[in-house]
């Protein structure tokens, strides 16, 4: 005990530092803890998906969305959310995975579902990202194709049945 006091007086700096981290720590867990919320990996995404069927909210951009998202994902931003989506309110009961591009706002989203009366929320940990990086599904949204004339004024042709079925499975 004596030796652990000559240290603390003789490195106050270190002692001071150490403390620090461990008072915030203790209050990330105290924190983590206390949410209502709960974070998962990759693999928990996918079993939450495949046992319970959860209403899939990606967090992101439109644009992001269009350029991947988790399959059965919905793209619903924080605004959409305040603004009182009556859809989003009639499922509370549903479990809900929530993720954005990186998990950053994610968490955000899960705060505001859990006071709207959500209790089943989910946060994908690392976003998009990490569900990309641990080599899961992701689907692609085509942008819409504008219906143009041709440039020299011809009637647009028509689709063979092979062209529009290979569009309808895309």
């Amino acid at each position: 005990m004596e030796n652990l006091l000559e240290f603390i007086g003789n490195n106050l700096l270190l002692s001071g530092l150490f403390v620090a981290v461990l008072v915030a720590w203790l209050a990330w867990e105290v924190a983590r803890l206390a949410r209502k919320w709960k974070e998962v990996s990759s693999a928990e995404a996918v079993r939450l998906i495949n046992r319970e069927d959860p209403l899939i909210i990606d967090a992101s951009s439109s644009a992001d969305f269009a350029k991947g998202h988790i399959i059965n994902a919905i793209n619903i931003t924080l605004s959409r959310i305040e603004a009182g989506n009556k859809e989003l309110l009639k499922q509370r009961e549903r479990p809900v995975l929530v993720y954005c591009k990186n998990g950053q706002a994610s968490p955000q989203i899960a705060n505001r579902l859990v006071g709207l009366g959500f209790t089943q929320v989910h946060v994908l940990g690392g976003g998009l990202a990490q569900w990309v990086a641990d080599q899961q599904p992701v689907s692609r949204q085509k942008a819409a194709r504008k219906k143009d004339k041709p440039q020299d004024g011809s009637r647009p042709r028509k689709k063979s049945k092979a062209e529009a079925t290979s569009t309808e499975q895309d």
